[in-house]
């Protein structure tokens, strides 16, 4: 019996590298790290405006993809983007993180925190260089931000980043077409915070999300929730697209003290790749932002901005350039006869060096010009000073990017 015991054992062993081949694991990452000076201008009364010199980092991070195939088309997956500073040494938050089903004919499910609307211009347009994160002035940026008023928040649609507790269904190549739409339980954007307001759960946050349970009158914590969908085309020379955006905040308190930040954009583009390595895009964004009462009277801002990014390369030599408009302000929030002052543009020229298919040097030089009463940013500032109404701002950066 114990020879018997033996041999089984010996072949369950010797069978389970095979069973474990099945599921294949990838990783892979980058490191993109440089030197920028950031400096402010046209101060307002009160302040001065100097530069800031610092190494800082641009989404270095360590990408693990994991397949099973199920057999019959169907394959599970899994990914997980963890994200770190080299400059600090430090682990910050994780970037894209989901798992999934995949089918050939049926396309991709998604369960996690993912990456929807703000960048879906961007990249069917080849607008993510590879420098400084600071130069991305197309959805993450000025495209895709709005002001909420006078001296009001700067809201980027599709919240700038991933998009948490998300549910969402790409469809398969069509020929070039292809399409998503996706569902959040928690609202693309947090209320705002009230100070001395009793919490759902004990030591959780003021703002009573993600809890059934709030205080008499205070709202309901349950009713954020946003939504996304794109169409987009993308076969031989051309890419176009048409992307959605529609969130609620969690409406976190009530009695007229708690504001709401409510998003809705609608964004469109369409691109050109010339054969001698020329590129050009044009992408429109409309937005608005309501950050009124909730229950009472609404206090909306709405605008169009639109982006041009041109890209030449050839050999290992890639230059860029790229201009930004966000337009005048209207709405409730804003008051008659300052919509034109809540206008901004901003441009950015850039050069990459290729030394190999992974290595590369890249420089920008970013620049961002509000008007008198606009606040808008460049986009993950890392740390430096945001911008007060009617301030410019502009960055340098040189660094090395290294995929691997």
């Amino acid at each position: 019996m114990q020879r018997k015991y033996f041999v089984v054992a010996a072949a369950a062993l010797l069978a389970a590298p095979a069973a474990m081949a099945q599921t294949n694991v990838t990783i892979s990452g980058r490191l993109n790290v440089g030197w920028e000076s950031y400096k402010l201008g046209d101060c307002p009364a009160g302040f001065s405006c100097s530069s800031e010199s610092r190494v800082s980092e641009s989404s270095s991070r360590i990408d693990f993809s994991i397949r099973e195939d199920l057999g019959g088309g169907l394959s599970a997956w899994a990914y997980h983007s963890l994200r770190f500073s080299p400059d600090l040494g430090t682990i910050n938050t994780s970037g894209n993180t989901a798992v999934g089903l995949q089918h050939n004919r049926w396309g991709k499910l998604t369960i996690g925190r993912w990456d929807v609307h703000y960048l879906e211009a961007d990249i069917p347009l080849g607008a993510l260089h590879r420098g400084s994160n600071q130069a991305l002035i197309g959805g993450g940026g000025l495209l895709g931000q709005i002001q909420s008023g006078p001296g009001g928040a700067v809201a980027t649609m599709g919240n700038g980043t991933r998009t948490p507790n998300l549910l969402m269904w790409n469809s398969p190549n069509w020929n070039g077409f292809s399409g998503l739409v996706a569902y959040s339980a928690s609202g693309g954007a947090a209320p705002t915070a009230v100070a001395g307001v009793v919490t759902a759960i004990p030591g959780a946050s003021t703002l009573n999300e993600g809890s059934g349970r709030s205080a008499a009158g205070a709202g309901n914590p349950g009713s954020g929730r946003s939504w996304s969908g794109a169409l987009r085309y993308d076969n031989g020379p051309w890419a176009a697209g048409l992307s959605y955006w529609n969130s609620n905040a969690e409406s976190g308190v009530a009695d007229g003290i708690n504001r709401d930040n409510d998003q809705r954009s609608t964004r469109a583009w369409l691109g050109y790749k010339f054969p001698m390595g020329l590129n050009a895009g044009l992408s429109v964004d409309r937005s608005s932002l309501d950050t009124g009462i909730n229950g009472g009277a609404s206090s909306k801002s709405r605008r169009t901005s639109w982006f041009v990014p041109v890209n030449y390369r050839f050999g290992p030599h890639n230059l860029i350039a790229q201009y930004a408009r966000a337009g005048k302000l209207t709405g409730s929030a804003i008051a008659a006869g300052t919509s034109g002052n809540y206008k901004a543009h901003a441009w950015m020229l850039g050069y990459e060096y290729a030394f190999s298919k992974r290595t590369s040097l890249n420089l920008n030089y970013t620049k961002l010009n509000n008007a008198s009463l606009a606040s808008y940013d460049l986009y993950a500032l890392n740390g430096a000073t945001n911008t007060l109404a009617g301030e410019d701002t502009r960055q340098i950066f040189i660094g090395m990017r290294h995929d691997f």
